[in-house]
């Protein structure tokens, strides 16, 4: 079987096809009633099939087919598009975009930018699939509409107006290898007004997943997870040219990993246990000023509260055995007898982060003879607060800074063929000496009715924020450890180019589209941290600094095929190459200057076919070998290839309560359990850190929606 698959995915990868799952531009056939229209490459809706500047789609549709429930999971549709855990125990996991981390993504609620380091370390798994209507995806520098981050591209968490009044409730079961089990509950409720002039949403989802010890020493490989969300959004239509719109969205959140998961954190031997409470509350207001002006005004606010332990029982024994003036290593009969000043000792590894951001966005908008002028000021602000939950003598890490942003573009059609789209953008960053400026210029070409160009240019930054994870996993019992900026650190810079087409033969009645895009990304002065004490002086001072450079390019290659109206298929190969302009030593024996994590080929083969008994459809998977290390426990290896496939089978029953429907979902994810098979199976000596490949084992599930 694996050699067939192995066959498979290798004339995948020769035909340069590309993949994308996700309605990229299939838009445009006829069985298809409506073009959809996006938003985020212009920050103007614009027919995807007519943006100067590249996007990708993940539609709801999709979030059904292929039992997509969370954020992290849509990003199995998106080509050169990643998600990579890091750590065994808290679930640390990063989103790879282009070659790149989440660091260099914006990550967009409806167009704002309020997504905080905190908010994106674990964000991907927080954020639920049930309130977003699609996922938006710009790849490449677009810092000139949305500022710091966004050097690898955008992804837009986009809502949609109910049109109509409904509810629709689903309630899931998933088992994980006959090991662990998740529960999964959501509802959507809409109402529309017989006018039309107000409508509101509102929605609730919760989930509830074991934890999992994929070996035999009692600890994780898969933190256990729970997470509550309710929210709502209402429109209103004060006047035909204005509209109104406010979100409302809680979310209750908790994961822990380690041993003894029904144990407090305390008593275990090793504990790291993250719970967020986060609100999230916009407001927008669009409004038409004539037939050629409009502006849109928007306030978005994230507000985080997280408790987190990252702690080891051994290293609470041995500070409180020195505590009560002993040297040496502990002894087994002092810890029987001081469980007490042990288990005080351990309280001090809680910590409290608060994190507030801020958002304000103005644009203005003026269409006149073939252009369309938009011109905007951003203005975002963060607030930390980062320190110990317990202990009032522990030090705290205090931070604020904000970013004032200046925009202006023009989406100038130069004739029925050509249409260009330069722009510039200036930073002011509290964080960054100077000013940043980001220029950038795209253009879409219609060689023909088949055959279409795109190309662009452009810059992107990233100012240092307030927060890294990687201080509180080497946070010592009883002490803290603090990062600072060095003195001389300046700004992350890149350049980017992109080139790529689109071919939709005639002869295929529109049905088939096949592209291919080239991205050249120089990243300079990318961030690094300096955690030996040595420049600092102190052991428990980080500092962060500048480091090399980068260059990362990335050949992605897609095909979508409507076959007929009841068959689709769509295929893909990715190439990436992400290497440092010096080599790093990373452990013994490995000094290289590629990126760590990074496979140079990807690929999906996905086909959804509907009958008249049931929908089905099935993923293919593909990621090739890419190095891995272990940095605590010294060890590094080039990993095997994954082939992950997914089945899935949608049965629909119409009226089956009054006009309620029914729609029944059957499946099976990562039929063969493609997974790393060589975690540490040493207990608390483990290295957690030494994780790869594909992060969910062999699961089935079964779904039940309600729609009425």
């Amino acid at each position: 079987m694996k050699k067939g698959l192995e066959l498979l995915s290798t004339t995948l990868l020769a035909t340069v096809l590309g993949f994308n799952a996700v309605a990229d531009e299939l838009d445009s056939k006829p069985i298809i009633d409506l073009d959809p229209y996006v938003t985020t490459g212009t920050r103007t809706e614009r027919i995807i099939a007519e943006a100067p500047v590249k996007t990708e789609l993940v539609m709801q549709d999709d979030f059904q087919s292929f039992n997509i429930t969370s954020f992290q999971e849509a990003f199995k549709l998106i080509p050169t598009a990643r998600f990579e855990a890091d750590c065994q125990n808290c679930g640390l996991n990063q989103i790879q975009l282009l070659g790149l981390s989440t660091d260099y993504t914006a990550i967009l609620f409806d167009g704002a930018p309020i997504y905080s380091g905190l908010a994106k370390v674990y964000g991907a798994d927080l954020f639920p699939s049930i309130f977003i209507d699609r996922i938006e995806v710009v790849k490449g520098g677009s810092s000139v509409l949305y500022g710091a981050e966004a050097i690898a591209g955008v992804v837009n968490l986009i809502t949609e107006r109910p049109d109509y009044s409904g509810m629709e409730t689903v309630v899931s079961y998933e088992n994980i290898l006959g090991d662990a089990g998740q529960v999964e509950a959501s509802f959507i409720g809409d109402y529309v007004s017989e006018a039309e002039d107000f409508a509101i949403s509102l929605y609730g989802y919760y989930r509830d997943r074991e934890g999992l010890d994929l070996g035999t020493d009692g600890f994780s490989e898969l933190p256990e997870f729970e997470n509550k969300v309710i929210g709502g959004q209402a429109y209103w239509d004060p006047s035909e040219n204005t509209t109104l719109k406010a979100t409302f969205q809680f979310m209750d959140e908790a994961h822990r990993g380690g041993d003894l998961l029904d144990e407090p954190e305390e008593r275990a031997r090793v504990a790291e246990s993250l719970a967020h409470e986060i609100l999230l509350f916009s407001f927008d207001w669009d409004q038409q000023l004539s037939d050629n002006l409009d502006f849109h005004f928007a306030y978005s606010m994230i507000d985080i509260t997280r408790d987190s332990f990252y702690g080891a029982r051994g290293d609470a024994e041995q500070v409180a055995y020195e505590n009560a003036g002993f040297d040496g290593d502990v002894t087994d009969a002092w810890i029987a007898a001081n469980e007490a000043a042990i288990d005080a000792q351990a309280r001090n590894t809680w910590g409290l982060t608060e994190n507030k951001v801020d958002y304000f966005d103005f644009q203005l908008n003026y269409t006149f003879e073939n252009h369309i002028v938009s011109g905007g000021i951003q203005y975002r602000n963060e607030e930390l607060e980062d320190g110990s939950r317990f202990n009032d003598a522990a030090p705290k890490t205090v931070d604020e800074f904000a970013n004032l942003g200046f925009f202006i573009q023009d989406q100038w059609t130069v004739n029925e063929q050509l249409e260009l789209v330069p722009g510039f953008r200036v930073d002011d960053h509290d964080k960054v000496e100077d000013l940043v400026y980001s220029p950038r210029i795209a253009a879409r070409y219609f060689l023909n009715d088949e055959l279409t160009f795109r190309a662009s240019w452009s810059t992107g930054f990233n100012a240092p924020g307030a927060f890294n994870e990687d201080q509180h996993i080497g946070v010592n019992q009883g002490g803290a450890i603090f990062l600072v900026n060095d003195e001389n650190l300046v700004e992350e810079s890149s350049e980017t180019i992109s080139v790529g087409f689109e071919y939709q033969p005639e002869s295929m009645d529109d049905q088939l589209i096949l592209h291919s895009q080239i991205h050249h990304t120089i990243l300079d002065d990318a961030f690094d941290i300096d955690d030996s004490g040595e420049v600092s002086g102190d052991e428990n001072i980080w500092l962060r600094v500048n480091g090399g450079g980068s260059t990362i390019f990335v050949w992605e290659n897609n095909m979508n095929w409507q076959v007929n109206d009841n068959v689709r298929i769509d295929a893909g190969a990715s190439y990436v190459i992400s290497k440092f302009d010096d080599p790093v030593e990373r452990v013994t024996g490995l000094t290289t200057d590629e990126y760590i994590k990074r496979p140079d080929w990807t690929g999906h083969l996905g086909v959804t076919a509907d009958t008249d008994f049931a929908n089905f459809n099935a993923l293919l998977s593909y990621t090739g070998p890419m190095i891995v290390v272990g940095e605590d426990s010294d060890v590094w290896r080039n990993s095997p290839t994954f082939y992950v496939l997914d089945l899935g089978m949608t049965k629909h029953f119409e009226d089956v309560f009054g006009e309620t429907d029914l729609v029944l979902s059957l499946g099976i994810e990562n039929a063969f359990d493609e997974r790393q098979k060589d975690h540490q199976n040493n207990g608390e000596d483990r290295d957690p850190t030494y994780l790869y490949g594909p992060t969910q084992p062999r699961t089935y599930y079964m779904s039940v929606r309600l729609v009425w």
